[in-house]
């Protein structure tokens, strides 16, 4: 019976040698990881200062918040793919109306800081499709976490009428008090 227990003993200290040894050699990065040897560029952002249409680069793509090998699912665009961002649409805007053709693009940027819990939850109508989603912080001062940044949905006019879009600004975990900030635009698709 001891010699059995000294075999196990011995096999289990050889396997975990074993697998130590593997978990440290050439591991390969995961997929959101950048190898060492490639340069990590930070994500542009859009001068929209004076102007009402442009084109930029998507940095995150998707409408489930959901990006799995550069491709997305349920109707979206793939990462890195140009996306028309037509007419921007700003805090400023809660509560007004647009007018667009259908096929049309705009874009939405509200602000927020994702690192206090608190992010926008946007619902769109069945006429309008969630063509991207990014987030881009703002430049944070040395020693500083936690800065604020813009979340920006490109959004497309997909059926003519009245569209609507209702975004809230909370907690995931927290019931809704009435309290939130919220957004509203009525979109009007010819």
């Amino acid at each position: 019976m001891k010699k059995i227990l000294k075999i196990m003993a011995m096999l289990l200290v050889i396997s975990t040698v074993v697998f130590a040894a593997g978990c440290t050699e050439g591991a390969e990065p995961a997929g959101n990881e950048t190898p060492e040897d490639s340069e990590q560029v930070p994500p542009a952002t859009p001068d929209t200062s004076g102007t009402t249409e442009e084109t930029v680069t998507e940095n995150i793509t998707t409408e489930n918040n959901t990006t799995e090998n550069n491709t997305t699912e349920n109707n979206t665009t793939e990462a890195n793919e140009t996306v028309e961002t037509g007419q921007i649409v700003t805090e400023a805007d809660n509560g007004t109306s647009i007018s667009l053709e259908n096929g049309e693009n705009f874009t939405l940027q509200l602000g927020g800081n994702p690192t206090t819990g608190y992010s926008w939850e946007l619902n769109v109508s069945e006429g309008l499709s969630i063509l991207s989603v990014d987030y881009i912080q703002d430049p944070a001062p040395e020693g500083y976490t936690g800065v604020s940044g813009i979340y920006t949905w490109v959004i497309q006019a997909v059926d003519p009428g009245t569209q609507q879009v209702d975004g809230i600004y909370k907690r995931s975990w927290e019931n809704t008090t009435g309290n939130e900030d919220n957004f509203t635009l009525t979109v009007e698709v010819e």
